[in-house]
């Protein structure tokens, strides 16, 4: 996913900037990447087009017991969208630990906790830029039109980006085969998106997924984002359980990245 040329500021500058700078300057080494695989935008945007106004639109006039199915599964699908591409930043981590560019990072004068800090945002900004013209899309179709409920959701599917990120680079650098990497990373993509009400209501899940499903960080993003889009009151629940996994998984990230390479995994 990411590309071998990387720009990087030369470290007797790094060493004087503040910290706001330095996380911004390693989220924007993230996000640079988002426009040198633009097929990657491309394929995504044409795989949510198809299952907005196809499969969304087919599968609603067969759905009897739940009405209003077209405008849950449009939200849904958003929610699930951002979990999905929020996993990319593994891929490029786990890349990067292969071709040995992650031992030059770690030499650079950046604190880890803003070195794991910037890149979860780099991931979280680049996954909001994939879906922000999927989000206006359901927008316009739902007549979502208030700006407070909007930036209500948005927060949402940040807070979601930010935790799938620090989730993504916890498997990363905790799986040193590149195929087993590559399964755990989709099973558990999966199961994160696919166990939660981002696209089925609970009561029509199967017993075994809707015991998990309130759990997962996409049930929280997604019952948060259409609370805040239907104009209901604030769901708190789902705030806390996104803030929660945000802290998590930053934590856990930051553990297991700095843990591994210094302990030499990838010499």
């Amino acid at each position: 996913m990411s590309s071998s040329t990387i720009q990087v500021t030369d470290s007797s500058d790094l060493s004087g900037q503040s910290t706001s700078r330095l996380v911004l300057q390693m989220a924007r080494r993230d996000i640079s990447t988002l426009f040198r695989t633009p097929w990657i935008i491309i394929s995504r945007s044409l795989a949510f087009i198809i299952q907005l106004f196809v499969f969304a639109y087919l599968i609603s006039g067969l759905v009897v017991k739940f009405p209003g199915f077209f405008p849950y599964y449009a939200v849904g699908s958003v929610v699930s969208v951002v979990a999905s591409i929020s996993f990319i930043i593994g891929y490029d981590i786990f890349e990067e630990a292969e071709e040995g560019l992650l031992d030059y990072l770690l030499t650079l004068p950046i604190p880890r906790r803003e070195f794991i800090i910037g890149r979860a945002l780099g991931g979280a900004v680049r996954a909001m830029i994939y879906t922000i013209p999927m989000f206006a899309i359901v927008a316009v179709l739902e007549n979502f039109s208030n700006s407070l409920s909007l930036m209500a959701a948005i927060l949402d599917l940040f807070l979601l980006a930010f935790g799938v990120t620090g989730l993504s680079i916890t498997v990363a650098v905790s799986v040193r085969s590149a195929n087993r990497f590559d399964v755990v990373l989709a099973l558990l993509e999966l199961a994160v998106s696919r166990a939660s009400t981002a696209l089925y209501p609970l009561a029509f899940m199967p017993s075994y997924v809707a015991a998990l499903a309130p759990f997962s960080p996409v049930t929280f993003a997604a019952d948060s984002t259409r609370a805040a889009l239907s104009g209901s009151s604030l769901d708190i629940l789902g705030l806390a359980g996104l803030l929660a996994f945000v802290a998590i998984f930053l934590g856990l990230g930051a553990t297991f990245y700095f843990r591994r390479l210094e302990g030499g995994v990838y010499a």
